[in-house]
């Protein structure tokens, strides 16, 4: 652009590049989200045919970790309630607390209520997708970079960073309220209205309500630097007042937090019971990190997904420089796409073009990509343990999520220069946006399929660790299983199988455990059983232990030699939902252990007394029982805080049994015991909630 030319330019034109007022705001209509919202219901279809068309997702923390979690909170809602208390994995674990149920969320209560669990979870799966896509755009949009150069923007961050994560239902979610809480606080900083303001704290309390911490905390850190790296509204000449804004995004963000007290509160309860009280060999907070040796994978994706040898393998072998601990493919990725890399590039070293870039500060940005980076690698996170949020969460290659935004604003940015530099006309600005748009698409579908496209009866089915199916077994959860044809004392009963927590699918409890933050006894050797001993003393240690935990079957992969170890061999079956999800061809071993004692049982193992009648739901169990004589019941669930006992209808001292489970004392004759989950933090969270949320009514409605 000449000098004669820039000097017919009005005076504010590149101010409304810098500073996005209302009404260039304004200026997206109605019928540009329209259109955004096509495209990103196309990219979504694009993505992820087969969840549009019946099918689901398979691999990686799927099923052995979300789909219980949903199924629990699935038939809960649809028999009429909430479910506080998880009682199928396990001995139990609070749902507040674990979180990532997110039973409070929403779009859960609304979806998991009304559709079949894989519908649910689809249908959320994709809504957040478009969700994350719209938000994006916005903020780009808010920071003004023209349609075409948003789109890019949007295209990058959202099926460049979050499709190789499908494995992991929180990316996207904590991806879509990221996007929208950054836009929040972009438009506030530009147009000093407070309902903005009151936007942050609304997306960030659903965003807590969705249960997964790590990015909303990440989503802070990007949140209060926005000050440095955005024009404001009315500031020319006038110093930045930095504090005022740092102070009222620190309010908006205190009642974001107590918007979600109902969910945090039960989470810093089980926090101080759970595997991260402190770091241990269970508990690594840099678990997860990006080797510095993985940053390569921005410009030569190829190296890390189409070589010989896994990016699994790749990452084992990067120890240069890198944390020591273990990582995984899933959390190490980061690429937005070989043109957007290259669209920076240009931009930011060629002066004609950096002249034209309308981020307020373009450096900033960079330098913020950076910083996400050094956080990805652990290294801060290994220093810097004890220092609050850092240390409570593992995989620090999360952080990358801060480079992605701003790369791909700084790619959006970019294509926008160069169009405007080289003056190109509207159509030629379009047609180039759509090749550009197209390419990059198919180049970040490439890489999340990692290159591997063969997977019959159609292409890119493999993502990462997941896989898209036409036949999702969690549709036929309960009526393939073998479990319900065991015969049964009572209506609940506990198996020892594979899969982790894959059986309680089937309405059985089920150990071992895996869950993201549970009660300590869920990591330790106690709940584990090694098959292959042939020691007696060792096998009996062993039983005793599984009698006392509960467990009255074993489903096990290879069999057991009943010369020793004292079972009933039932048979040899295929168990469909296990064989499946855990990709096996060769039928289960199935047990009874001899002796067992049930999940409810008497404390005394001579004991003539009976139990009747077990019936467990997550917030409330009964016991009917028939007590010969005095008597010390046993319910192996958790001696957790919040469960109140009744005894024929009167309030009960609830004792311990190996400091663990959870004991009661009955006299001679009938009764019913009753234990009720009426959790004190849950309670004292709901008053913040709604007191957070009663005050935001207010302010917002004193809003001029």
């Amino acid at each position: 652009m000449t000098k004669q030319k820039k000097k017919q330019i009005p005076k504010n034109t590149r101010a409304i590049g810098k500073v996005a007022t209302s009404a260039t705001v304004r200026g997206t209509s109605f019928l540009q989200y329209a259109v955004v919202t096509g495209v990103g219901l196309l990219l979504c279809y694009l993505f992820w045919w087969p969840l549009f068309q019946g099918g689901g997702l398979i691999g990686g923390d799927l099923y052995p970790y979300f789909f219980p979690q949903k199924a629990v909170l699935a038939d809960s809602l649809k028999a009429g309630e909430i479910p506080f208390w998880n009682p199928l994995v396990g001995f139990g674990y609070p749902v507040l607390g674990e979180s990532q149920t997110a039973a409070l969320y929403p779009p859960n209560l609304i979806l998991y209520s009304t559709l079949s669990i894989n519908s649910a979870y689809n249908a959320s799966q994709i809504l957040h997708y478009l969700l994350a896509f719209i938000a994006t755009f916005a903020l780009a949009k808010s920071l003004g970079l023209r349609t075409c150069g948003a789109l890019l923007t949007a295209l990058c961050f959202v099926f460049g960073w979050f499709a190789p994560r499908i494995c992991l239902e929180w990316a996207i979610i904590g991806g879509a309220w990221f996007s929208a809480i950054l836009w929040a606080g972009v438009r506030f900083l530009q147009s000093n209205s407070r309902k903005y303001l009151v936007y942050i704290a609304l997306f960030l309390g659903m965003d807590l309500l969705a249960g997964h911490y790590n990015l909303a905390f990440i989503t802070l850190l990007v949140l209060f630097p926005l000050p440095l790296l955005v024009s404001r509204a009315g500031n020319e000449g006038v110093p930045a007042n930095y504090v005022n804004s740092w102070g009222l995004i620190s309010l908006a963000v205190l009642f974001g937090f107590s918007l979600a007290a109902v969910q945090l509160l039960p989470t810093w309860e089980l926090k101080k019971q759970s595997q991260r009280q402190a770091v241990s060999e269970v508990f690594a907070p840099t678990y997860g990190h990006m080797p510095p040796a993985s940053f390569s994978q921005l410009i030569k994706p190829w190296k890390w997904h189409a070589g010989e040898q896994t990016m699994d393998q790749l990452l084992q072998e990067a120890t240069s420089f890198a944390v020591p601990t273990a990582t995984n493919k899933a959390e190490a990725n980061i690429y937005i796409g070989l043109l957007p890399i290259a669209l920076i590039a240009l931009a930011l070293s060629i002066s004609q073009f950096r002249k034209e870039l309308m981020l307020a500060n373009h450096w900033g940005w960079l330098f913020v990509a950076v910083v996400g980076l050094v956080f990805a690698t652990g290294w801060p996170t290994y220093y810097l343990q004890n220092f609050p949020g850092i240390g409570f969460f593992r995989g620090p290659g999360r952080y990358s999520v801060v480079t992605a935004i701003s790369l791909s604003i700084l790619a959006g940015a970019s294509f926008d220069a160069i169009a405007r530099s080289r003056q190109w006309a509207q159509g030629k600005v379009a047609t180039i946006s759509i090749l550009l748009f197209s390419i990059t698409a198919a180049d970040l579908w490439a890489v999340s399929r990692e290159y591997e496209f063969g997977f019959a009866p159609y292409i890119g089915r493999q993502v990462f660790y997941a896989t898209l199916i036409d036949h999702p077994p969690i549709e036929e959860r309960v009526s393939l299983s073998h479990l319900k044809d065991l015969e049964r004392s009572t209506d609940f009963i506990r198996v020892y199988a594979p899969g982790a927590n894959i059986p309680t699918l089937m309405n059985v409890s089920a150990l071992p455990v895996y869950l993201g933050l549970g009660p300590e006894i869920y990591e330790t050797g106690q709940v584990r059983v090694d098959w292959s001993l042939t020691d007696p003393v060792a096998i009996q240690e062993a039983m005793d232990r599984m009698r006392a935990f509960g467990v009255s079957y074993l489903i096990l992969e290879n069999p057991l030699d009943d010369q020793l170890w004292p079972v009933t061999f039932i048979g040899r079956k295929v168990e469909p939902l296990l064989n499946r999800t855990l990709a096996r061809q060769e039928p289960y071993f199935y047990y009874t252990i001899k002796n067992s004692r049930g999940t409810v049982y008497f404390k005394d193992p001579t004991t003539t007394s009976t139990i009747k009648d077990v019936h467990i739901t997550p917030n409330k169990i009964t016991i009917e029982a028939n007590c010969d004589h005095s008597e010390q019941l046993v319910l192996t669930q958790l001696n957790y805080p919040g469960w109140k006992v009744l005894i024929d209808g009167n309030s009960a001292l609830s004792e311990s049994h190996l400091d663990l489970f959870r004991m009661v004392s009955l006299s001679k004759g009938k009764h019913t015991i009753e234990w009720v989950y009426r959790s004190n933090m849950i309670r004292l969270g709901a008053c913040l909630s709604l007191l957070g949320g009663l005050l935001l009514s207010v302010i917002w409605w004193r809003i001029p």
